[in-house]
């Protein structure tokens, strides 16, 4: 009996010793306060932020007059305020519904915007872009779908707080394929 509860009191030990290893940790960390992170971490989730009603025109190769839809897109903080986790959802009139997940923010290592994307088209971007006052111009990007390969040209301009203009050019063997949407952030 008296061996068991030596290795209770040791073990109990250890507990004690770990969790004040750990917490003392914890209070340093706190203590020393999060590094200023650089204005444009704030500046591209602050534009983001927030449960956006668009309005959206997508034209195609060929077509005589632009599709108009809506385009709800909800950007909610992630990482701690560094990025926004995004779902994009329409329902373009001739190709149905369409849905995406984006995570976007800014990179201080690379000093551009990262806007990276999965679509229900089957489409996967990583699109790089910078801040040039309220616009963010990304690279071109090239990419293939179903077989083909495209370019899209994409910037995104914030002209005041709480509205948004997004330009998507994207050239093809077919032609281009214009996508824009406009509107403001109903809430954040």
């Amino acid at each position: 009996m008296n061996a068991d509860l030596s290795w209770s009191a040791r073990r109990c030990f250890k507990w004690t010793v770990a969790g004040a290893v750990v917490l003392s940790g914890v209070v340093e960390a706190q203590a020393e306060g999060p590094a200023t992170p650089p204005p444009e971490i704030k500046k591209t989730v602050d534009a983001f932020v927030g449960h956006w009603v668009l309005a959206g025109t997508d034209q195609e190769p060929g077509s005589a007059m632009p599709a108009h839809f809506k385009v709800i897109f909800d950007c909610k903080r992630t990482s701690l305020g560094a990025a926004v986790v995004c779902t994009i959802a329409a329902r373009i009139p001739g190709v149905g519904p369409i849905e995406a997940a984006a995570v976007i923010g800014y990179s201080p290592d690379e000093q551009r915007v990262r806007w990276m994307e999965i679509s229900s088209t089957g489409e996967y971007h990583d699109h790089r872009g910078e801040w040039n006052g309220d616009t963010i111009a990304f690279e071109p990007l090239a990419y293939t779908i179903s077989g083909a390969t495209a370019t899209e040209y994409l910037s995104i301009r914030f002209p005041s707080p709480g509205h948004q203009d997004l330009r998507s050019v994207t050239e093809t063997t077919e032609g281009k394929s214009i996508l824009e949407w406009a509107g403001p952030r109903k809430s954040k």
